[in-house]
């Protein structure tokens, strides 16, 4: 068993990363991956089928506060991200599962982690999965999003997930703890324009 842990920190310790750092947050981001896109508060990097993205939206004014949220709250959450995903992708008959939803927190700053699957082999060549989680801060509303065309590469999601930085202050309010609306089209959004876009390119 040691010799085993042994050689997975050596081959780890081959995975180099590339920083990234502008006004909102600092992350690695592993080796392969290129910054494809970088508008609206969207960044994008990809490798051959799959991609991570960082969206930012304003939530200054809006304040909505994971860290109250109910376990009714975070179903209704689950479902509203299944409906909107459902609903741009009806044509293509694909409906998505999001599970092992939740709501955690790291120094007092929560978010709501989830998992979702998109059987979408018939379509594109393969079957589409994705780790998110969304961030309810201060001044932003925050999703990260690891989207990959097999397996989550466990390594590759860690080393992103784990050196993510955020340049904001936990909430201190109970406000708001409705669906956060805005920043989830943003994601469905991106969902299904690059599903689209890559049956674009198949055809």
């Amino acid at each position: 068993m040691k010799k085993i842990f042994l050689i997975i920190m050596i081959l780890s310790s081959f995975i180099t990363v590339k920083a990234y750092e502008n006004d909102y947050f600092k992350v690695d981001i592993p080796d392969g991956y290129n910054l494809t896109s970088k508008s609206n508060n969207t960044y994008k990097w990809e490798k051959e089928n799959n991609y991570i993205a960082i969206t930012v939206s304003n939530n200054s004014e809006t304040k909505y506060n994971i860290k109250y949220y109910t376990d009714e709250d975070i179903e209704n959450q689950k479902n509203y991200i299944e409906k909107r995903i459902n609903e741009g992708l009806a044509k293509y008959n694909i409906k998505s599962t999001v599970s092992n939803i939740r709501k955690d927190n790291i120094d007092d700053i929560y978010f709501i982690e989830y998992d979702l699957y998109l059987p979408s082999k018939k379509a594109i060549g393969y079957d589409t999965y994705q780790k998110g989680r969304i961030y309810s801060l201060d001044k932003y509303l925050i999703t990260l999003i690891y989207n990959n065309d097999s397996q989550i590469k466990e390594e590759e999601y860690n080393i992103f997930i784990n050196s993510f930085t955020i340049k904001d202050i936990a909430i201190d309010t109970k406000i708001k703890r409705l669906i956060i609306a805005a920043i989830v089209i943003g994601v469905v959004s991106g969902i299904i324009g690059y599903f689209v876009s890559l049956k674009k390119k198949k055809h």
